[in-house]
C-alpha cells in the first residue's frame, strides 16, 4: 500500500514538474519574442502556438498562430507562413468547431508548400489533415474516416518518394489504425505489415491486431482499477493521518496554552519592535519609490533603444533590397551594352555588305547597259571582258555558243593572260571539257581549287589548263535552254565564291540578251536582203516599222524604270553615306527596287517574245531537215500535247484523217496547228460557253489537203483582210503580238511550198484550207 501511494505521489510530482517546466518555457519564449527581429518573431510565434496547444490553452495558441501568419506573410517567409497555417488548423476546431475553416487553413499550408516545392512539409501537412478528419470522426461524421485515409495515403506517397523511412513507418501505422477502426481488417493488416516492414521486417496479422485491441482494452481497465484502488488507499491513508493529527492537536493545545502567556509577554515586545520596523519600512518604501522611478526611466530608454534597433534593421533590409535592385539594374545595363555592341557590329557588317552590293549593282548595271546597247558580237565580248576584270580575277576568259544543228560548241571569245587565243569549235561529245559539261547539264561550275573538280561527274584535272587553279562557268540560258556558256579562270586558288556566281549569273543574262539582239539584228539585215531580192522592200518597211513600234513600247518602259532606279539609288547612296539612314529608308528603297525589277523583267520578256516571233517571221524556216513521216499520227500527237489548254474549258477538238505519209518538215505542221488552235481559244471562243474545232486530212493526187475549222465568233471582212499582216492583232490588251497568223502564212507558203485559203463570216466560225505538196515518199 505504501508502495502504491508512493507511486501516485511520484506521478503527481512529475506532472507538476512538467507543468512548471512548460510554464518556464513559455516565459522564456515570451522574453525571446520581445527582443527578436520581425523575421525571428514569426518563428517564435509558431513555437509559442505549439506550446500553448500542448498546455491546452487553445485560444492563446490560435492567437499566436494567426499573428505568425500575418508576420510571416509580411516578412516573406513562406515556410513559417505554412507552419503558422498548420498551427491555426490544429487549434481552430477547439476554439470554434467549424470544419470548413480548419480545412481552409490546411489547404493554405499545402498550397504554400507546393509553391515552394517543400515536399516533406507538404506530406507532414497532409498527415496532420488526416489526423483532423480522424479525430473529428469520433465526434461528428464517421465518413470523415475516408478523408483521413485519403490524406494519410497522400502523405505516405510523398514520404516514399523522398525515402523518409521513419515517416513511412509512422504513416503506415496510422493508416492501419484507421482501417481497423473502419472495420476493414484486411487493409489494416496490409498497412500494419508495411509499417513494421520498414523497421525490422516483423510480420503483422489479423490476430495480432485483435489481440492488441483486447490488450489495449484490458490495459485501459487495469489502469482504471489501479487509479481506483490507489484513490481508495489514499483516502484511507488520509483518514489515518487525520485521526493521528487530532490526537496530536489535543496535546499541542495544552502546550499552546502554556506558551500563550509567554507569547502575550513577548507580544508587547514585538509591538515595540514593530513600530521600529514600521519606521524602517517607511524609509524603505521611499527608497523603493525612487528605485521604481529609476526603473521606469530605464525601461523607457530600453524601449526607445529597441525601437531604434528595429528601425535600423528595417533600414538595413531596405538597403539590402535596394542593393539587389541596383545589382540587377547594373546587370541589365551591361547586357544592354553588350547587345548594343553586337548591333553596332552587325550594322557595320551590313553597311560593308551594302557598300559592296551597291558597287557591284552599279558595275553590273553599267555592264548591262554597255553590252546590250551593242549589236556587234566582237564589241559585246570585248566590253564584257573589260568589265569582268573590274569585278573579279580574270586571267582567262571564254564565251562559247552552242550549235544544236551541228552538235558542237564554237568559241566566240577566247583569251588567256590578256592574249587572244584561236576561236575553235569543239564537239559536244568532249564531256570532260567544262564548257560542254556546263551546256549539257545547264548548271554552273565553281572550282576554288583543282580538288573541287571531283564534285562534277565527268570532269578531272585535265579539264583545266595546268596554269589555272580556279574557274567559274555559267550557262547562257534562253527559254530554259542552254545556248552557250561563259568561263572565267584564275591562276590563284580560292579566287572565286558564290558571290561571284551571282555576278556571273547577272552577266550571263545580259550576255544572252545582247547575243539575242545581235542575232536579231543580223536576221533583220538578212531579211532586208531577202525582201530586196524578192522585190518586197515595201513589206520589209512595214515589217521594220511594226518591229520598231512594238519593241519601242516595252523598251521605253524599261528605260524609264532603269532611270528611276538610277535616280533613287543615287538618293539612297547619299543618305547612306551621310550615316543618317533609317530602317524606313532601307525598306522604301528595297520596295522601290523590287517594283522596278518587276517592271523591267515583265517588259524585257515582252520584248524578247516580240523578237522571237519576228525571227520566226523573218526567217520563215528552221534548221530542221526534211523527213518522211505519218502526218495523221504527227497531228494526233500535236493534238494530245495541246489537250492541257482545254482543261476546265467547255471546248472540244476532233481530228478526222487517214494514214498519209508525207516528205516534208514535221515541226512546221506543229507550229501551224498550235497557232490555229490558240487563235480559236483566244479569239474564236471568246465569251462562248461551248465550241468545237475540227481538223480534216485527205490526200488528193500529189497534194495533201488539211482543213481546219471552228464554230466560233468568226471574223469581219476588215479583220479578214489583215490577218496575215505582221503585228496586226485584236487582242493587244491581252498580250497578243500579232505575229501568229503571219507565222502560219510564211511556214505554209515559204517552208512547205503550199497554198492557204481562208473563209469566215461574223458569228459563223472560220475555215482554213491548206494545200501542201506530199513530196516523194
Amino acid at each position: 500500500m505504501k508502495r502504491t501511494f508512493c507511486l501516485l505521489i511520484f506521478f503527481y510530482v512529475l506532472g507538476g514538474a512538467s507543468l512548471m517546466a512548460q510554464c518556464g518555457r513559455l516565459d522564456s519564449l515570451l522574453r525571446v519574442l520581445n527582443r527578436s527581429s520581425a523575421r525571428q518573431q514569426a518563428v517564435v510565434l509558431n513555437q509559442l502556438s505549439a506550446e500553448y496547444r500542448l498546455n491546452q490553452r487553445y485560444t492563446q495558441s490560435l492567437n499566436m498562430a494567426q499573428q505568425a501568419v500575418q508576420l510571416a506573410k509580411a516578412t516573406r517567409q513562406p515556410k513559417e507562413e505554412a507552419q503558422a497555417w498548420v498551427n491555426v488548423a490544429r487549434v481552430s476546431y477547439r476554439v470554434n468547431p467549424n470544419a470548413e475553416e480548419v480545412m481552409a487553413a490546411y489547404r493554405q499550408a499545402i498550397q504554400i508548400y507546393s509553391r515552394e516545392k517543400n515536399e516533406l512539409g507538404k506530406a507532414d501537412t497532409y498527415r496532420s489533415f488526416g489526423a483532423f478528419f480522424r479525430n473529428t470522426s469520433y465526434t461528428s461524421e464517421k465518413a470523415y474516416l475516408d478523408s483521413a485515409v485519403f490524406y494519410y495515403q497522400k502523405a505516405l506517397e510523398i514520404f516514399e518518394n523522398n525515402q523518409a523511412a521513419a515517416e513511412i513507418d509512422s504513416t503506415a501505422g496510422l493508416l492501419a489504425e484507421v482501417f481497423y477502426e473502419k472495420g476493414e481488417e484486411d487493409r489494416a493488416i496490409q498497412y500494419a505489415n508495411r509499417s513494421l516492414g520498414t523497421t525490422d521486417g516483423t510480420q503483422f496479422s489479423k490476430a495480432f491486431i485483435i489481440r492488441r485491441a483486447l490488450q489495449d482494452q484490458a490495459h485501459a481497465q487495469a489502469v482504471f482499477i489501479y487509479f481506483l484502488i490507489g484513490g481508495m488507499v489514499l483516502m484511507g491513508f488520509l483518514a489515518v493521518l487525520l485521526v493521528r493529527g487530532m490526537a496530536q492537536t489535543r496535546r499541542a493545545n495544552k502546550a499552546l496554552e502554556q506558551q500563550k502567556a509567554e507569547l502575550i509577554q513577548k507580544n508587547t515586545e514585538i509591538k515595540q519592535q514593530k513600530e521600529e520596523i514600521t519606521a524602517q519600512k517607511e524609509k524603505l518604501e521611499r527608497s523603493s519609490a525612487e528605485l521604481e522611478q529609476r526603473n521606469e526611466e530605464m525601461n523607457r530608454l530600453n524601449r526607445e533603444i529597441l525601437l531604434q534597433q528595429h528601425e535600423i534593421e528595417m533600414q538595413n533590409a531596405q538597403l539590402g533590397e535596394k542593393n539587389e535592385e541596383l545589382k540587377q539594374q547594373q546587370e541589365e545595363i551591361l547586357t544592354q551594352r553588350d547587345n548594343l555592341e553586337k548591333q553596332a557590329l552587325e550594322l557595320e557588317a551590313q553597311k560593308d555588305d551594302l557598300q559592296k552590293s551597291y558597287k557591284t549593282i552599279t558595275i553590273l548595271s553599267r555592264i548591262g547597259q554597255s553590252i546590250t546597247s551593242s549589236l556587234n558580237f566582237k564589241e559585246i565580248f570585248d566590253t564584257l571582258y573589260g568589265y569582268v576584270g573590274e569585278l573579279m580575277p580574270a586571267d582567262g576568259f571564254r564565251v562559247t555558243e552552242y550549235h544544236p544543228e551541228t552538235g558542237d560548241l564554237e568559241y566566240k571569245f577566247n583569251t588567256e593572260s590578256q592574249r587572244k587565243k584561236p576561236l575553235i569549235r569543239i564537239s559536244m561529245r568532249e564531256t570532260q571539257n567544262p564548257a560542254v559539261w556546263c551546256v549539257k547539264n545547264r548548271r554552273s561550275i565553281l572550282v576554288r581549287s583543282k580538288q573541287d573538280l571531283s564534285q562534277y561527274e565527268g570532269l578531272d584535272s585535265y579539264s583545266i589548263n595546268p596554269v589555272f587553279n580556279a574557274m567559274i562557268y555559267f550557262p547562257l540560258l534562253k527559254d530554259q535552254e542552254a545556248i552557250g556558256a561563259i568561263g572565267i579562270y584564275s591562276k590563284q586558288e580560292n579566287a572565286y565564291n558564290h558571290r561571284h556566281i551571282d555576278m556571273i549569273k547577272t552577266l550571263a543574262a545580259y550576255t544572252t540578251i545582247a547575243i539575242n539582239n545581235a542575232e536579231t539584228y543580223e536576221i533583220l539585215t538578212a531579211a532586208q536582203a531577202q525582201l530586196v531580192e524578192s522585190e518586197k522592200m515595201a513589206a520589209l518597211g512595214g515589217l521594220v516599222a511594226g518591229v520598231a513600234h512594238e519593241i519601242n513600247t516595252p523598251v521605253g518602259i524599261c528605260v524609264t524604270a532603269a532611270s528611276t532606279l538610277d535616280s533613287k539609288t543615287n538618293e539612297f547612296n547619299k543618305v547612306f553615306q551621310s550615316g543618317q539612314m533609317k530602317r524606313k529608308d532601307l525598306k522604301e528603297y528595297m520596295d522601290m527596287v523590287l517594283e522596278g525589277n518587276k517592271i523591267l523583267m515583265t517588259n524585257l520578256r515582252r520584248a524578247a517574245d516580240l523578237v522571237s516571233g519576228f525571227k520566226m517571221v523573218a526567217v520563215g524556216q528552221s534548221t530542221e531537215n526534211r523527213q518522211v513521216f505519218n502526218l495523221r499520227q504527227y497531228l494526233q500527237e500535236t493534238v494530245v500535247a495541246l489537250k492541257p489548254e482545254f482543261k476546265h474549258k467547255p471546248y472540244e477538238i476532233e481530228l478526222i484523217a487517214e494514214d498519209i505519209f508525207i516528205n516534208s518538215y514535221a515541226g512546221a505542221f506543229s507550229q501551224i496547228l498550235t497557232n490555229l488552235v490558240m487563235n480559236s481559244l483566244i479569239h474564236g471562243f471568246k465569251n462562248r460557253d461551248q465550241g468545237q474545232i475540227r481538223i480534216r486530212l485527205e490526200g488528193r493526187g500529189s497534194q495533201v489537203i488539211m482543213t481546219y475549222s471552228d464554230d466560233g465568233n468568226g471574223m469581219s471582212p476588215e479583220v479578214l483582210d489583215k490577218i496575215y499582216e505582221p503585228f496586226f492583232t485584236t487582242n493587244r490588251e491581252g498580250g497578243g503580238t500579232g505575229l501568229g497568223m503571219n507565222i502560219v502564212y510564211n511556214l505554209t507558203v515559204q517552208k512547205l511550198g503550199g497554198k492557204l485559203n481562208v473563209r469566215s463570216q461574223p458569228g459563223q466560225g472560220v475555215q482554213f484550207v491548206f494545200e501542201i505538196p506530199q513530196g516523194k515518199v
